[in-house]
């Protein structure tokens, strides 16, 4: 049986939908480190204004012709960038695939959140805008 914590970590839901009380909805706990996570790797560099430096590197790597070079750096840089704008995460492992004719790159993260003794896992997929 799951133990059920309290809210410890509540960010906005990222589709900015409201909840039944008219309110922008919230996501808790495990769902607002996904969250976090998703925003780290879906902004560009520069793109927060009193926080440039916040984001991975991955959207603009999207274009980029792949290769076995380039896929191992995007492994670093996003393991790197996560680690270091989210504190509460560690990276276990990472799985990047890509299909550079439809300039499409698929990320698989596992990782832990300090304190708890699961094992998560983060996926989402990047498409050339």
């Amino acid at each position: 049986m799951a133990v059920q914590i309290g809210e410890v970590w509540s960010d906005l839901d990222h589709r900015l939908v409201q909840d039944g009380q008219g309110q922008l909805k919230k996501v808790i706990n495990v769902a607002a480190v996904m969250t976090s996570i998703d925003n780290i790797l879906r902004t560009y560099r520069g793109e927060r204004v009193m926080l440039p430096q916040f984001a991975s590197g991955l959207r603009g790597m999207v274009f980029e012709g792949m290769s076995d070079t380039l896929l191992k750096y995007i492994t670093q840089d996003v393991r790197e960038m996560i680690q270091l704008w989210d504190s509460r995460v560690v990276v276990t492992e990472m799985e990047v695939a890509s299909d550079p004719d439809d300039q499409y790159i698929q990320i698989s993260v596992m990782f832990v959140i300090k304190g708890y003794g699961e094992i998560f896992k983060y996926q989402t997929s990047l498409k050339g805008d």
